[in-house]
């Protein structure tokens, strides 16, 4: 996939002659000489050309009205922008690079504030006086910043400013622990690699040329207000208009898949996605584990497919896929998931069939209905028990209250048994290591829990996963119903009936999707960690553990708690230990980065 680096020399200096030579060779030689680059007084910067692009970033590298800079994006309901703009007296052209240059001009460094889609974008300011870096809300995109002897250096590709800054092989002590803690970082800012910072989703940063530099959000969870007098027609129309707004900004290329699974989100998207963008072939990928354990979704998956009248291929992974593949690969940081070779292997897949491929998350966090106690005080009691009565003779059941989420103590509580250590973790490790809060910013005045799952670091740490850089495939992982124009929409819909089991989704599906599926309740992967961890035994298990595991991780994990505990009869606490052999595969491959 594409990918973009930017320089700047905050004294005003040449960039430095090792950064322009660094950057000449990467990521490979067969592909350096595509790289488009422009210079510009203190500025260098750098555009690499991928595979597929949406057509936005034909004109980066770009210095326009003095703001020079790079990036990687894509722009979302651009004619919103377009009108904007003009009125803010900034006419010009349309295409997504020059709208985000426009958009400078127009309001400089709060021109993230005007946007929406996926990016990462640098620029230094016709005065030379700052750099201005901001990232998308969804975090698709990745962003990375580091400063080296006076040159603050920014790009998507965290390896290249590794490489830059002499960072590999020299993991930040904090990142270790978080990640052996938790499977992913919780601190927003953290990369693996001293110095390089890591811009969080939906926020900006801004470098002065004296090296002060603020971060802040530019994008909020919206408080739309809730519309009661909406009719039942309108809300189903709405939202299927705003949905497939959303994806028909993310499907601008000729093919796409659907990641198709037997519930109701990714689904949804495959009806919406037809019917919104009938040009792109649409493809619905299913990873079935029949072969593992009785699982049901290649079917449902089906059903939904014939329903939709898309293609569909049902992958049937074989019971010991991945478990004991030693094929060595590099990533610019450990994978956060415990199978990171299963990761890969899916994401090779997936680039087989198309350059983008459409994710049904997260449904839960956006639909999470309100507890009682908020619902009365937003709604009152008398509109409170009217929706109530209705939402009982529709379905037949009561709506969920959330009697539980909705005490503070209970809820600190909760936040730390999650933030507890692993019991391998070695204590003097954990206890120098203080957790983040988590998660960060203010809580929302009215849908306070879902606000809290959409501030998780995990969302970060979701999107990092699926980062070509990361998956090392070409292939692009986007988040529909993460697009602000439907959380928006979703928000401002009362909470009963449409955010309780997911009530919206099945009504707004209703004669597109077979009723099976509509009624199907929801069907975790109970069985998966257990059956996993069974054939990893079957196949040698702890027998078969690389021998320099122990050696490269003794720093942190008492090895001798770490290999009683992958005998656990809880196949959770197994596959928690198995993120130790991530770490130690990266802490040994032949840099702590990768092209």
């Amino acid at each position: 996939m594409s990918r973009f680096l930017l320089c700047w020399r905050r004294d005003g200096g040449p960039v430095p002659a090792f950064m322009e030579r660094r950057a000449a060779g990467w990521p490979a030689p067969e592909r350096a000489a595509a790289a488009r680059v422009l210079r510009c007084h203190d500025v260098a910067a750098w555009h690499w050309p991928g595979l597929w692009a949406p057509g936005a970033e034909d004109s980066l590298p770009l210095d326009l009205d003095g703001w020079t800079g790079s990036g990687v994006l894509r722009l979302d309901d651009r004619a919103a922008l377009v009108a904007r703009l003009l009125h803010a007296g900034c006419p010009g052209p349309d295409d997504d690079a020059t709208l985000a240059w426009r958009s400078f001009r127009a309001w400089g460094d709060e021109a993230a504030r005007h946007w929406i889609g996926d990016y990462a974008v640098a620029a230094v300011s016709p005065e030379r006086d700052r750099l201005v870096v901001s990232r998308g809300v969804t975090g698709v995109r990745s962003c990375f910043h580091v400063s080296i002897d006076g040159t603050e250096c920014v790009s998507d590709d965290l390896a290249l400013l590794a490489a830059l800054a002499g960072t590999s092989g020299h993991p930040a002590e904090q990142a270790v622990v978080e990640f052996l803690r938790f499977g992913y970082l919780a601190t927003p800012t953290l990369t693996f690699h001293a110095g390089i910072t890591r811009i969080p989703a939906a926020h900006t940063l801004v470098v002065r040329r004296d090296g002060a530099r603020r971060i802040e959000r530019h994008w909020h969870l919206p408080e739309p207000g809730t519309r009661h007098d909406i009719s039942e027609a309108d809300v189903v129309e709405g939202f299927r208009e705003v949905l497939g707004a959303a994806i028909a900004d993310r499907l601008r290329g000729p093919r796409a898949t659907v990641l198709l699974s037997g519930g109701l989100d990714s689904p949804t998207l495959a009806v919406v996605a037809r019917d919104a963008c009938p040009q792109v072939a649409i493809e619905g990928i299913t990873v079935s584990w029949a072969r593992l354990f009785e699982d049901g979704e290649a079917g449902f998956a089906r059903m939904a497919a014939v329903a939709t009248g898309i293609d569909h291929e049902v992958w049937e992974h074989a019971p010991d896929d991945s478990l004991f593949d030693e094929t060595p690969f590099c990533s610019p940081e450990p994978l956060s998931d415990p199978e990171p070779r299963l990761v890969r292997a899916r994401a090779a897949r997936l680039a087989t069939h198309a350059p983008v491929a459409l994710l049904g998350e997260d449904v839960d966090a956006l639909l999470t209905p309100l507890p009682l106690a908020a619902q009365l005080r937003l709604d009152g009691v008398a509109r409170t028990i009217r929706a109530w009565r209705d939402f009982h003779r529709l379905t037949g059941a009561r709506p969920w209250i959330g009697a539980r989420r909705s005490i503070p103590w209970l809820e600190r509580w909760r936040d730390r048994r999650t933030m507890r250590p692993p019991r391998w973790l070695r204590p003097d490790v954990a206890g120098s290591h203080p957790v983040p809060d988590v998660p960060p910013g203010t809580p929302h005045p009215s849908h306070a829990l879902a606000a809290r799952s959409f501030l998780q670091p995990i969302w970060d740490a979701t999107c990092w996963l699926d980062d070509p850089r990361m998956s090392g495939a070409d292939v692009v992982v986007l988040l529909p119903f993460m697009d602000p124009r439907v959380i928006r929409f979703c928000l401002s819909l009362p909470s009963v009936p449409w955010l309780q089991r997911k009530h919206l989704l099945r009504r707004a599906m209703r004669g597109h999707l077979p009723t099976a599926l509509l009624e199907r309740a929801k069907s975790p992967l109970g069985e998966y960690a257990s059956a996993r961890v069974r054939v990893w035994r079957e196949g040698g298990g702890v027998s078969r553990l690389p021998k320099a595991v122990d050696g490269s991780v003794a720093s942190w994990v008492d090895v001798a708690l770490w290999r009683r505990t992958l005998d656990s009869v809880v196949a959770e606490d197994v596959m928690s230990a198995w993120r130790v052999l991530e770490l130690s595969r990266w802490l040994q491959q032949p840099t702590s980065g990768t092209k």
